[in-house]
């Protein structure tokens, strides 16, 4: 739906003339609309959760392989 037809018809929904179907109209909109951002936000959550993954696999890989070159510090010792 085009923002000069969303505008029109929320004047008509003012002026109280708005007929059922316009109002399906928007509201078939606005699933659309919705139904199409929640699937970005599916992507992006899927994408992330990819990398954490690969991430993941290269910390073990680290942790497994850990020679005096290559070392992982979980938490660093509190000098007194």
């Amino acid at each position: 739906m085009t923002q000069s037809r969303l505008n029109d018809l929320l004047d008509k929904a003012k002026q109280d003339i708005i007929t059922i179907s316009e109002v399906a109209e928007i509201c078939g909109a606005t699933l659309q609309s919705n139904s199409k951002h929640a699937k970005d936000i599916k992507d992006l959550i899927n994408k992330l959760n990819n990398r954490l993954d690969f991430i993941e696999q290269k910390i073990n890989y680290l942790y497994e392989n850990n020679s005096p070159v290559f070392a992982a510090v979980l938490e660093d010792e509190k000098e007194d």
